[in-house]
């Protein structure tokens, strides 16, 4: 909250800016700013012509020099054109501060495009420096950030030194705290190795789509038969597949997955939409905060639960194939090459979005809140490498955010570790069946019993994301305490897989139960924290641990019936909408698409030149807006980047004879046997080979 003593500082200057300021002049010796903030700043250096500052150790005093005379000579020597030029490029105490209005944007290409000459010399040419000044206030969650321009040989340091100055005896002690952030000259600056090296990969690619695709045009043309290798890249070809759309359902799919992962996908691009909304530019805070309490805002807020929907069908999927394989061979699991497909299967479009967002990014755009958003600045050899071996959620330097560089990636990581640790348990059930359920259940109450124990230990209350320290690191991001959905969608893959020909015959009584308490179940994890954070302002601590420590089994356990009912034909309209052929083209591109968004996301707010006003119609249109660059992004990335990998990947490990392979898996080549192992079950297979389609 701004206090009272705050408020009035707030007043005084407002007050003064009302009662008189001059307006800009071409006057020389005149006021050259209609805001006191920027008044005050040019007074300092014209009434204290000879006044040492303090510019830190690191910037050093010959620059502090040439700080000091080009701001001198700005002030009194430049005309007052130019001098109205670079002052007019500055923000101002921004309108609205108590509606939650931080910002001050000023005009960054003014400032950073403007430059002043005192002679006819290029060498005294002075170049711009847009800059941050902020003003901490004694909410630690609030502070005013207004847009200054500088010259680029001013450090934070010196600036900051001035304005605490000029600032002590005009605009009081409520200032002291004042520092300068983010500078930003607006200038690309020369090409790193990691930036000629990522644009390089881009270009050698699209080269190769081209040369590929003009190849399988002229095969089709000629009526000859394509060389596997040489189609590999062809954007026809991969095209075809990606935007192929089978009418046909089939026993061995499960197609209304495809619907869930679409809808999951979606919901989670807009979640994250609005999310970064709250962090940008805003000149209505305040309402996000009341919004964030809200009823409509549960659902935007809780679109992270659909990375639990993720989750369940990771596991359902490994089971539902990886039995049917087993059965294939007889109790053998390719460990090695198991390992070494999905890396191959999720690395292409990871290292896209690295190469997007850490070398790409930072070159084509430029704005005032680029430092804000543009994340990737943080990756750096301590935390980069963890992010390709799918252990950066383990492995971090403990002195570095270990999620700031490329931070969505923390799912792919448990994604694969549990892949790594599946055929284990893929062993265990087909050997032991029913008899190793027990285990599972153990395993998945080891997990939900370390969250509750965190939040009993911790003390927590907050029942969002982020609401409990450390929670992040402890909770969201751990493999150990995200197994539970994954376990559940296994446990019940294993059922279907068990169950594939069988018919269920289910009352309709028993159905409109089961529907009403699976939607009743979502609904009441979407919505359930507005009616308790309504009643106490916040959580409980027993209400918070058994809301974190139950949400993610009850949400996999509404996707289970959901699954069932629409596979064994109780889906009735459900199924039709969630296993509607339409869906398939985004469904293949989920994964693109979900690594892809959150550096367009990054791009689309730190471009921005102005303040925005949040509201739901607002981030609505810019989420159509983000949804659409990243589905033309998606599908650049896939033709570039995964589909010619996994076209080259079925040639080198491609066995003698073809395998028919579900759509579930559709495009994953089947690795040779390398590193088997095989456990005799005469029991096992006579039952499974009995159910075999």
């Amino acid at each position: 909250m701004i206090t009272r003593k705050m408020f009035f500082s707030l007043f005084v200057i407002i007050s003064s800016v009302i009662s008189g300021i001059n307006s800009l002049s071409l006057v020389n010796n005149v006021s050259v700013s209609s805001d006191v903030f920027s008044q005050v700043f040019v007074e300092e250096i014209r009434n204290n012509p000879n006044k040492v500052y303090t510019s830190g150790p690191d910037f050093g005093q010959h620059n502090s020099e040439k700080c000091l005379s080009s701001l001198r000579k700005i002030v009194k020597e430049s005309s007052s054109l130019q001098v109205a030029r670079l002052f007019d490029a500055w923000g101002s105490i921004p309108a609205g501060v108590l509606t939650g209005n931080m910002y001050d944007l000023g005009n960054y290409d003014q400032c950073v495009k403007s430059s002043i000459s005192f002679t006819a010399s290029a060498a005294d040419v002075i170049s711009y420096q847009y800059c941050f000044v902020k003003l901490p206030l004694e909410d630690p969650t609030l502070a005013i950030n207004i847009a200054i321009c500088i010259p680029n040989t001013c450090s934070p340091d010196l600036i900051t030194s001035i304005f605490k100055e000029s600032t002590k005896a005009t605009l009081g002690p409520a200032f002291s705290n004042i520092s300068i952030e983010l500078c930003s000259d607006g200038k690309v600056g020369p090409l790193t190795a990691t930036n000629i090296a990522g644009i390089s990969v881009f270009v050698v690619l699209t080269v190769l789509v081209l040369l590929s695709s003009a190849y399988d045009i002229y095969v089709s043309y000629n009526q000859e038969k394509p060389n596997p290798v040489l189609i590999a890249f062809s954007m026809l070809t991969n095209g075809k597949r990606l935007f192929a759309i089978n009418t046909k359902r089939s026993p061995n799919n499960i197609d209304c997955l495809t619907g869930i992962r679409v809808i999951a996908t979606l919901w989670i691009i807009m979640h994250h939409t609005f999310i970064h909304a709250s962090t940008a530019a805003v000149i209505n805070s305040f309402d996000i905060r009341a919004w964030t309490v809200s009823l409509e805002y549960m659902p935007i807020y809780n679109g992270s639960m659909t990375v639990d929907s993720f989750f369940f069908m990771g596991g359902l999927l490994v089971a539902w194939i990886g039995f049917k394989e087993l059965d294939k061979t007889n109790g053998k699991i390719n460990f090695i090459m198991n390992i070494v497909h999905r890396y191959i299967r999720l690395t292409p479009i990871l290292a896209a979005g690295l190469i997007l967002a850490y070398s790409v990014n930072s070159i084509i755009y430029t704005g005032p809140l680029k430092e804000t958003f543009v994340e990737m600045r943080k990756c750096n050899s301590h935390n980069w490498w963890p992010i390709l071996l799918y252990v950066q959620n383990y492995v971090r330097d403990p002195n570095l955010i270990y999620d700031a560089c490329y931070a969505e990636a923390w799912y792919l990581a448990i994604d694969f570790q549990l892949y790594a640790l599946s055929p284990l348990i893929l062993l265990a059930m087909w050997k032991w069946g029913k008899k190793f359920v027990p285990v599972l259940v153990a395993l998945g109450l080891a997990s939900i019993g370390w969250v509750m124990g965190i939040y009993i230990s911790e003390q927590y209350t907050g029942l969002a994301l982020g609401a409990n320290p450390h929670e992040w690191e402890t909770i969201y991001t751990q493999t150990h305490t995200r197994f539970a959905p994954w376990l559940i969608g296994f446990g019940f893959g294993y059922f279907m897989h068990k169950n594939r020909q069988s018919q269920f015959n289910i009352s309709k009584i028993v159905q409109i139960v089961c529907w009403f308490t699976s939607f009743f179940t979502l609904v009441a994890i979407i919505m359930g924290p507005y009616f308790s954070i309504h009643a106490n302002g916040k959580g409980t601590v027993f209400e918070a641990t058994m809301y974190e420590g139950l949400k993610r089994v009850s949400w996999a356990l509404a996707h289970a019936w959901i699954t069932f009912a629409c596979f064994y034909g109780f889906g009735g309209i459900v199924d039709v909408f969630l296993s509607h052929p339409l869906w398939q083209p985004l469904g293949r591109l989920s994964y693109a698409m979900y690594m892809m968004h959150m550096p367009i996301l990054r791009m689309h707010y730190g471009l921005a030149r102005t303040e925005i006003y949040f509201s739901t119609y607002t981030e609505f249109l810019a989420f159509w807006g983000v949804l659409g660059i990243t589905i033309l992004y998606s599908i650049y990335v896939t033709l570039l980047f995964e589909s010619p990998i996994l076209a080259l990947e079925k040639v080198i490990f491609s066995r003698d004879k073809p395998v028919k392979k579900d759509n579930a898996v559709q495009g994953q080549a089947q690795p040779p046997p390398v590193f088997n192992i095989v456990i005799d079950s005469e029991e096992n297979n006579s039952k499974v080979q009995n159910k075999e389609i």
